[in-house]
């Protein structure tokens, strides 16, 4: 019995690790204004699109990232007016649909006619009548895909100077699985990626929960 349990764990161990390496494929992107000095205890505002429902939905969590960051001011555009803070970030979370066609040539031999082969051999003149054949499209089939791609930005201003200083693009490409929280993910790991002294550009990858199955 003991040995069941112990086969049946290891079992167990090598289906979770198979199950649970699906990932989303993630990129980072962020330009800044070389030598800002961002003040953490200054005050700062999120605001979004008063129409946008999604990054509505968000502002919340992205608060509490920031805060998690260092932040210790950070406020909600109802919380306090922008002539008395120092910084505003626009957010927006958004899904960008691009469609790609795809297109297959099918190729074939075909006959193009007869073609005569006249030469002289001795006192003769000899002509040979035989087939010329050539390699032609036929025929091709085309469809069209969609890439779908998550996107989570992050526009920098500072309030006093009138000055963007930073502009961030966190994104999710390709498969997601039909994962529920790839925003709240994306919020996560790209607020826990900002590098607030340099310019960065770059692909990574984060793991699914390992219960989540992905075909």
């Amino acid at each position: 019995m003991e040995e069941f349990v112990r086969i049946f764990g290891i079992f167990g161990l090598f289906l979770l690790f198979f199950v649970g390496c699906a990932r989303l494929n993630m990129g980072y992107y962020s330009v800044l204004q070389k030598d800002y000095r961002f003040n953490i205890n200054a005050p700062l505002i999120i605001m979004h699109n008063s129409n946008d429902l999604l990054s509505a939905y968000y502002v919340d969590l992205i608060i509490y990232e920031l805060q998690r960051r260092g932040f210790n001011s950070v406020y909600k555009q109802t919380e306090l007016r922008p002539g008395t803070a120092r910084n505003a970030v626009y957010i927006r979370l958004f899904k960008d649909i691009r469609s790609y066609p795809i297109v297959s040539y099918n190729y074939s031999v075909i006959n193009d006619g007869v073609t005569s082969s006249c030469y002289f051999y001795g006192e003769r003149f000899y002509c040979d009548n035989s087939p010329q054949k050539s390699f032609n499209l036929t025929d091709f089939t085309q469809q069209t895909n969609y890439a779908l791609t998550y996107h989570f930005t992050l526009d920098w201003y500072d309030l006093y100077t009138r000055k963007r200083i930073m502009y961030v693009d966190g994104s999710v490409q390709g498969k997601t699985c039909g994962y529920n929280y790839v925003f709240r993910d994306l919020i996560y790991n790209t607020i826990n990626r900002m590098d607030f002294t340099r310019e960065e550009n770059y692909n990574y990858t984060s793991p699914l929960p390992y219960y989540w199955v992905c075909d």
